[in-house]
């Protein structure tokens, strides 16, 4: 079979071909020292390579092509930047092509170089007929490599997170507490309501819920009001009456604005989810501290972060309600602990991480990666899949890693940038 360019540019990264005895179309010796830095850019494919030919040893670039006419095709010829190509490095030999120079690169023809395993791996991953590609093999991978491989892949899961906190650092202009506040009312929308729970949070500013410390009804009547929720609504019960009146009068004096109440999901949602019971306990968390950001940070043990989650002080209201004026059986209203545990994995943990960055102080990065291996793997259909064939996450660390693998890697088939597909495609 014919490879695609960027297996080529695998199995020459990897040295994935034999290696002895090699020689260029034009019969030279070749002996590859250094393979060169892969360039994802602009440019040749391999840049820095040390190759000897013929027993003269040569420093610069290499480039790799399906076949020799693709130079042409991809116009090389009239491009200076590929005058410092040392070594042409090719699937199939198809015709001599030229520099802009005018002068003959080297060409190194590896169609029979590759050893068959290597062929028929990637094809295998190729094929698309399993949940993840190496559904087959991933049990087969060593132990060792896969951890390390997971590794990384909290880390980049971790990185892909600190972007989204930077950006909203840079809109809250480099304010830790408002961005805080802002990431962590998203995750009490879990999913369903996350964007409507940020539009909340963004209309109430830290600095009007600080103004009303221990003041359980003004909080209470802030949050429900800002959420829509009290607008044209004439209630039955006292409660939400309390809450309408509270609001009506902090509205108007801190020139607040409510955002349209049709935000808010209900549909495919259990009641110990509504919006209502999740901006009841959003609402009792900053109640106890209109500080979260400084609550977090210097609350090193997992234990005590998880107590700042746990016992909210929730209106009674709700104990026998999820919506206004609808009564329900007596139930719990406080957070479960998978609930806290998704906080804290989803939202302090990043928090910790891009703090730690931003400072320069890995200290903070460290707790964060450390709370993550504290805290039990996640338990949701992409993790049990994982685990019936054989890659057990037994701590949220790897469960959150796994996650990243499938979205960025098995997903879109990338199994030549995953440190899996390359032990499985080098494994004889």
């Amino acid at each position: 079979m014919a490879l695609p360019e960027d297996m080529l540019h695998f199995v020459w990264k990897y040295r994935l071909y034999c290696t002895q005895g090699l020689h260029t179309d034009s019969g030279k010796s070749v002996v590859v020292l250094e393979t060169g830095i892969h360039n994802h850019d602009a440019g040749p494919d391999f840049v820095a390579a040390r190759i000897r030919i013929d027993g003269t040893e040569w420093v610069g670039n290499v480039e790799i092509h399906v076949n020799s006419s693709d130079w042409n095709k991809h116009g090389h010829q009239y491009d200076r930047a590929y005058n410092n190509v040392v070594l042409h490095v090719v699937y199939e030999h198809d015709g001599v092509i030229t520099r802009q120079d005018g002068t003959v690169p080297e060409t190194l023809e590896l169609k029979s170089l590759i050893p068959v395993h290597v062929l028929s791996r990637y094809e295998e991953l190729m094929r698309g007929l399993h949940w993840i590609p190496c559904e087959r093999l991933i049990r087969t991978v060593p132990t060792l490599n896969r951890s390390q491989w997971l590794s990384r892949l909290l880390i980049e899961r971790f990185e892909h997170r600190v972007t989204a906190i930077f950006d909203l650092l840079t809109r809250q202009r480099g304010n830790w507490e408002e961005t805080c506040y802002i990431w962590l009312a998203r995750s009490f929308g879990f999913k369903v309501n996350a964007q409507a729970f940020e539009q909340l949070a963004r209309s109430l500013p830290q600095v009007v819920l600080g103004k009303y410390k221990g003041r359980a009804m003004a909080i209470e009547a802030l949050f429900f009001g800002q959420a829509g929720m009290l607008e044209n609504v004439v209630f039955n019960d006292t409660y939400p009456r309390e809450l309408q009146r509270e609001y009506r009068y902090l509205r108007k004096l801190h020139g607040l604005s409510p955002m349209d109440v049709s935000a808010w999901k209900y549909m495919r949602t259990r009641p110990g989810n509504f919006p209502t019971l999740r901006i009841a306990q959003f609402a009792a968390l900053c109640l106890r501290s209109t500080r979260l950001f400084s609550a977090i940070i210097d609350t090193e043990a997992v234990n005590a972060l998880k107590n700042w989650f746990e016992d909210l002080p929730i209106a009674s209201y709700w104990y026998e309600h999820y919506r206004f004026d609808g009564v329900a059986r007596p139930h719990s209203v406080q957070l479960g602990k998978r609930s806290i545990d998704m906080l804290l994995i989803n939202t302090i943990a990043g928090i910790l991480f891009a703090y730690g960055k931003y400072i320069g102080n890995e200290t903070y990065i460290y707790r964060a990666i450390t709370l993550l291996e504290n805290l039990k793997a996640e338990d949701n259909a992409i993790i049990r899949r994982f685990s019936a064939l054989g890659v057990q996450a037994g701590q949220a660390a790897e469960s959150q890693a796994l996650l990243q693998m499938k979205t960025y890697y098995c997903d879109k088939r990338k199994c030549l940038d995953c440190g899996m597909g390359l032990q499985l495609i080098k494994k004889q």
